[in-house]
């Protein structure tokens, strides 16, 4: 592979058939060393159990803005009437009239939300005493009472985020997604140019200090600045763990590790549902998220380097001390010629990356992640491989965000709706795992957009009396969104070479937040036709699917180092 092969008089003659039973016999060839590690050992173990570690609050820390910035119910505070130290929202002397009791408990009410509503104007309401000297009708209140039964603080009620300012909520969101897609973009390519292990250490300081730090803003306007910084490290963080953890396993195992370390993350996402539903409070809850975040620079001490990037940086000597370590833990043996050092590799040198004698078989782009990427974009199959699998990428967002509207209306219980619809993931990912085993990855790339395309087209297009059908056909489309996240992770994982994987991900993944950025506002076109949105996002993803029908099978096949060897996959 990209690797340098072995001097053959080094080769010990005893071991040529151990190895060519698996294909292939070139010194530091990832795929080739792995299997003779074995199935699953503490190696192994060691990285899922870092890895899973890693995954289980990056997305959770996103996600908890349905909680940090829900809206409670709220009305205007009345002079004379409402306690001015501890203001309570249903207080004693609206209990004067069942009309205000009711009226406040209304959740299309708007009266009293922004302007002191007229009694006359309220069927059997009668003005309350303690009112008449202090209150003029259709005024603009300046300020509120909030309800403290489902959430004791909210950013709404910290920063009075309601009426002409209730906008800056969805900006928080927008804001939050906005860094994502910058954080995939620029902060992708992170663990190609300093190393899988640096990269992790240095964005899991990142979102845990900005996490920590937006708890403690004194205005919106610090908040958001801060959230969009969380954002950026939150997917940044994401994807250089999932590039170190898929590296260090065996082309079999991948899936299987894919979908394990995804069920840890949507494992991390129900304990945040269950941490919301505690902890009403929005600064204990970031604090409680966010602060095991800081813990992840342990893994710098636990795992090793990736050596297939060393490997590429021809950094050959780190690589060999790690897969012999590896070997002594699980208790394995390589065959020493798969672990020959190049002898025109000065050592001194070979840690820098830039020695003189590097070997042929490498081109001078499969070491440099931006020559490697730009040659990946000048190569029309390469190109065109990536145009589709950004195509995916935006689908399956589109998918996900465009579903969960629907989800959200599951009950009256905010708590309970994102339980739910988490819960669907986990199943979701151990069939995405067998599935793609024994099916391979591009037809279930296929079915997964397709048929959760047809989902959406179907839940837009039902009648909106049967709301228990459109839910359902939502959680199935939820159901194969979550399947298509595996397999776009996996096949894109296997369709680009080494060195400028990070980049390729990188790529694919802010397409993916741009379908994340725009999906509320196609949901937005709801308002003139509900089906709309729903046609849009189903026919996006059918036509993806038909597209994924060009791309080439990676099951079976060698992961690959080279941009040559990426080409190579067209034959399959």
């Amino acid at each position: 592979m990209g690797a340098p092969k072995p001097i053959e008089n080094e080769k010990p003659p005893n071991q040529e058939e151990s190895t060519s039973s698996l294909g292939d016999d070139e010194a530091f060839n990832a795929d080739i060393i792995l299997e003779h590690l074995g199935k699953f050992g503490w190696f192994q173990l060691k990285y899922l159990l870092c890895i899973g570690y890693g995954l289980l609050f990056p997305t959770s820390c996103i996600l908890i803005y349905v909680f940090v910035g829900a809206t409670p119910y709220h009305r205007c505070f009345v002079d004379g009437c409402d306690d001015p130290v501890d203001p309570v929202y249903k207080a004693d002397w609206l209990n004067e009239s069942n009309a205000l009791s009711s009226l406040l408990s209304s959740p299309r009410n708007k009266g009293w939300q922004c302007n002191f509503t007229d009694f006359g104007n309220i069927p059997n309401a009668s003005k309350p005493e303690c009112a008449y000297s202090n209150y003029t009708a259709n005024v603009k209140c300046h300020q509120w009472v909030f309800d403290k039964s489902v959430f004791t603080s909210t950013i709404v009620t910290d920063y009075l985020l309601v009426c002409d300012e209730s906008w800056k909520v969805t900006f928080g969101s927008f804001i939050t997604m906005l860094g994502v897609l910058l954080g995939a973009f620029f902060l992708g390519p992170l663990p190609d140019l300093i190393g899988r292990r640096t990269s992790v250490v240095v964005l899991g300081t990142w979102i845990a200090s900005f996490g920590i730090g937006s708890c403690f803003a004194p205005n919106f306007d610090a908040f958001a600045a801060i959230r969009f910084l969380t954002g950026m490290g939150g997917v940044s963080v994401m994807q250089a763990l999932i590039i170190w953890g898929l590296e260090a396993q065996r082309p079999a195992m991948r899936i299987k590790f894919i979908c394990l370390i995804y069920c840890f993350q949507s494992v991390g996402n129900l304990i945040s549902g269950c941490l919301a539903y505690l902890i009403r409070d929005w600064v204990t809850l970031q604090l409680c998220i966010f602060v095991p975040m800081g813990t992840m620079v342990v893994t710098y001490f636990i795992l090793p380097e990736s050596t297939r990037w060393l490997t590429v940086k021809k950094r050959y000597p780190e690589a060999k001390v790690i897969y012999e370590n590896a070997a002594k833990l699980n208790k394995k043996e390589i065959p020493p010629h798969l672990l020959v050092i190049p002898s025109e590799i000065p050592e001194k040198s070979v840690e820098a990356g830039e020695a003189e004698g590097a070997p042929a078989a490498a081109a001078s782009h499969d070491s440099n992640p931006i020559g490697s990427a730009l040659k990946v974009l000048k190569t029309r199959c390469l190109l065109v491989r990536l145009l589709i699998l950004c195509g995916t990428w935006l689908a399956q967002f589109l998918c996900y965000y465009g579903l969960s509207y629907a989800a959200s209306n599951l009950s009256a219980d905010v708590h309970f709706n994102y339980i739910l619809v988490i819960l669907v993931e986990i199943p979701a990912y151990v069939t995405g795992m067998f599935a793609m085993d024994y099916f391979g990855r591009r037809p279930i790339l296929n079915f997964t957009l397709i048929v959760g395309g047809s989902f959406c087209l179907v839940a837009g297009l039902i009648s909106k009396e049967f709301n228990t059908v459109i839910i359902v056909f939502s959680l199935m489309g939820k159901f194969c969104t979550s399947m298509l996240t595996v397999a776009n992770n996996a096949f894109t994982f296997e369709l680009f070479p080494t060195v400028s994987r990070g980049i390729t991900i990188a790529l694919c993944s802010t397409s993916g937040k741009v379908g994340a950025i725009i999906a509320p506002y196609i949901a937005a076109m709801g308002i003139v036709n509900r089906s709309l949105p729903y046609v849009i996002f189903g026919a996006i993803s059918l036509a993806i699917g038909v597209l994924t029908l060009w791309l080439p099978e990676s099951k079976g096949r060698g992961t690959p180092a080279t941009v040559q060897e990426a080409i190579d996959l067209e034959k399959y």
